[in-house]
């Protein structure tokens, strides 16, 4: 796939130009709002919508300093225009590309309205990008991943941009989704103003139909969507997908590895096994797998197997255990899809696969050493 001929971006100090559209309602819930604008800046205060109560964030509000101010060079507002309606997330620079600036954001920027797997094409859509010092350039879809929800804009890179850097993305240590733990959602509103809400990890399956996807607790509104949640110790943890009661939120894991097929030109293969994390699992439904296993089992649970036969998976059937992968324990379902993600471009050309072709979809089954555990 050859890169067309980007459109050259300007960088200017007007706003965004954004059609009078309906907007959603916003949720309402704690939300955190802080901005770097040149604007007279007010304290750094969380509002509950709720009860109206203001809380000052001195005591606890300078161990996230680091994420905020590290980052917030890094976060910008995206604003996707076209059939004569207009879209508005934030994103992240992720990347410097072949004089490229590549930003993170999610798929809702440039999907049609009212479809789940219809993009508009580039040149069918106009994108600007709203920076932190306020300047708004031209931005052109580079990516679009429908399954993962996830886009990339780039921008050209030009000196008068300033520095743009890009926040790394590292895979979350192995035992990250256990513990609830504090974060805090990032995002640029169209104005340029940098936003900031806190929240809670938790151990919650989301509702949207991707089983990678881990849960946050955080009192957002949409123009945070598609933008970072980070931890206190200054790590990506994802992108956010929604504003609903919970914040959903794609990690990091899976997002480099989209990157990474995506500059290797090679479309992103599907894992046609479903599983969940155990420990995700509401109690009733963890005791009832309990009491088929002399022992408490860990590991992630087969929920589906998208396929009419089971022989093409290894003999893997629903209701399985997964307890380890290549010797490597399990704990969440984005360590189990992006290691095989890792192994798909060395398997293709090796024995070690077997490739399959369903639906349209190329498909392939690793034999690996894989630890069942069988009721």
């Amino acid at each position: 796939m050859k890169h067309t001929r980007r459109r050259k971006a300007k960088a200017t100090k007007k706003k965004a130009q954004i059609p009078d559209t309906p907007r959603q309602k916003e949720t309402p819930g704690r939300r955190a709002c802080w901005s770097d604008s040149d604007e007279p800046q007010s304290k750094f205060i969380m509002y509950d919508d709720d009860s109206g109560k203001v809380i000052d964030f001195k005591k606890d509000g300078p161990k996230y300093f680091e994420s905020v101010l590290g980052d917030h060079r890094s976060v910008v507002s995206l604003v996707a225009s076209a059939d004569g309606g207009c879209v508005v997330c934030s994103g992240t620079v992720v990347d410097h590309e072949d004089k490229q600036i590549w930003i993170l954001t999610s798929a809702t920027l440039v999907r049609k309205p009212d479809t789940q797997f219809e993009a508009y094409k580039k040149e069918e859509i106009k994108i600007e990008v709203v920076l932190h010092n306020g300047d708004t350039v031209e931005g052109s879809l580079e990516m679009c991943n429908l399954h993962y929800n996830i886009a990339i804009v780039a921008i050209e890179y030009r000196d008068s941009l300033g520095c743009l850097p890009a926040v790394q993305l590292w895979d979350l240590p192995l035992y990250y989704s256990l513990q609830p733990r504090p974060v805090i959602a990032l995002g640029r509103n169209v104005n340029s103003k940098a936003m900031v809400s806190w929240g809670q990890l938790v151990r919650e399956n989301s509702e949207l139909d991707c089983k990678e996807l881990m849960v946050c607790l955080c009192g957002i509104s949409e123009d945070f969507i598609g933008g970072p949640i980070m931890d206190s110790e200054n790590r990506f943890l994802g992108i956010v997908y929604s504003f609903e009661e919970t914040a959903p939120f794609l990690p990091a894991d899976i997002a480099a590895r989209c990157i990474q097929y995506h500059k290797k030109e090679r479309a992103l293969p599907w894992l046609r096994i479903r599983v969940q994390a155990l420990h995700t699992l509401d109690l009733d439904v963890l005791e009832t797998i309990c009491s088929k296993f002399a022992r408490p089992p860990s590991g992630l649970v087969v929920d589906k197997i998208c396929d009419t036969s089971t022989e093409n998976y290894g003999g893997i059937e629903v209701g399985d255990i997964i307890s380890k992968l290549d010797g490597v324990a399990l704990y969440s379902v984005a360590q189990f899809t992006a290691m095989f993600l890792d192994k798909f471009e060395v398997a293709l050309d090796t024995s070690d696969a077997v490739t399959l072709q369903m639906d349209g979809v190329e498909v392939l089954w690793f034999r690996q050493a894989v630890l069942l555990m069988k009721a």
